[in-house]
This record gives C-alpha cells, sequence and structure tokens, in this order.
C-alpha cells in the first residue's frame, strides 16, 4: 500500500533547550526568539503589540479546551491566561517535528515549562538543564502554525495558531499548598 508522505525536520532532544541544533531550522529559530522574548519575557505586559509577532487571525487552543481567536483578543487574553501564576517560566524543548505547509510551517514539539510561582514555599525545588530552581516543572506539548510574512519583524514569520497540551494538575497541586488556590477555587473554574 503506498501513501503519500512529507519531509518534516526531526529534533529528539539530544540536549535539552534551543540548542543550535534545533535552531538551524528557521521556525525554531523563530520560535526561539519568540519564547525567550515574547513569552518568557512576557511582551504582553511591556505593551508590544499582538501583530509584531502573530497574524491577524491568531487563535490560541488552551489546555482545557478554551479557544481565544483573534490576533489582539489572544495576544492579551492567551498568554497572561497561561502564565498568570507564574511571577517567571522557562520553556525548555526536547522535541520538535517541523513539516512545511503552502504558507510557512506546523511544529509538533514538547518542552518541560519551569515556573516560579507569586507566591513560592518551602516545597522542594526542580532544576532546569542549567540547574536553576524553579517551584514547578510541567512537560508540555504544542502545535505552532507560523506563516511566512514579508512585512513581519522578525526573520519574515509570524504565528498564526497555538495549541497547548499539558497537565496543569501538578502546578494547582503546589498553588494549593502555598496559599495561592482554594480547592473551592477550582468549582468556579
Amino acid at each position: 500500500m503506498s501513501f503519500p508522505t512529507t519531509p518534516v525536520f526531526v529534533y529528539n532532544g539530544s540536549k535539552p533547550g534551543f540548542t543550535s541544533e534545533l535552531t538551524q531550522h528557521p521556525a525554531a529559530a523563530w520560535l526561539k526568539q519568540y519564547t525567550e522574548t515574547a513569552l518568557d519575557g512576557r511582551a504582553w505586559e511591556k505593551g508590544t503589540p499582538y501583530s509584531e509577532w502573530h497574524t491577524d487571525d491568531y487563535s490560541i487552543t488552551k489546555a482545557d479546551g478554551t479557544v481565544i481567536s483573534g490576533g489582539k483578543e489572544a495576544w492579551e487574553q492567551g498568554a497572561p491566561s497561561l502564565f498568570k501564576p507564574f511571577q517567571a517560566h522557562k520553556h525548555e524543548p526536547n522535541l520538535a517535528v517541523i513539516m512545511e505547509t503552502p504558507n510557512g510551517w506546523m511544529m509538533l514539539g514538547q518542552a518541560d515549562v519551569y515556573g516560579q510561582l507569586h507566591a513560592p514555599g518551602s516545597e522542594p525545588k526542580v532544576k532546569d538543564s542549567e540547574g536553576k530552581e524553579w517551584d514547578t516543572m510541567t512537560p508540555g506539548a504544542f502545535r505552532f502554525m507560523f506563516v511566512k510574512d514579508g512585512s513581519a519583524p522578525h526573520d519574515g514569520i509570524k504565528m498564526q495558531q497555538t495549541s497547548v497540551f499539558l497537565d496543569s494538575g501538578p502546578t494547582m497541586a503546589k498553588m494549593m499548598k502555598v496559599g495561592m488556590l482554594k480547592p473551592e477555587d477550582l468549582a468556579k473554574a
């Protein structure tokens, strides 16, 4: 039986993080800049417009299934809601599969997402690959759609869609232990 195939770029995490092996692909190099500057740098708090990184029709699907559509709305509501519990956070990718599409690329990836809670407790810390200690680490999977856009300020690329797949349970449990969340708050969600 034959079927059509599509070439893909595969990074299987010989070392965690945005390594030179991973960032040799233009979509991964762009994602490194986006992750470090826009997400981990919390650019939405600094007034960075959505259009610097996202298309007008950008959408984000959160792990709970909520979809926020529209570049401005998804930028102003999506990332802040994902990272609200943290005063700082960091992504360390360790898997990426990137496929060319008619307008850019689609990436499926996995990363460890580290977080420093707003109310850290005396809980045991977890260390990232550089030895920095964090309150939480959650493995997450992601699907990104990138489009080529000659007017885009960052390497002619913008993000059109993000889907997030992760288990927030361990982070929520730590938030309850340090008093950031009460069991009755879960019923309100």
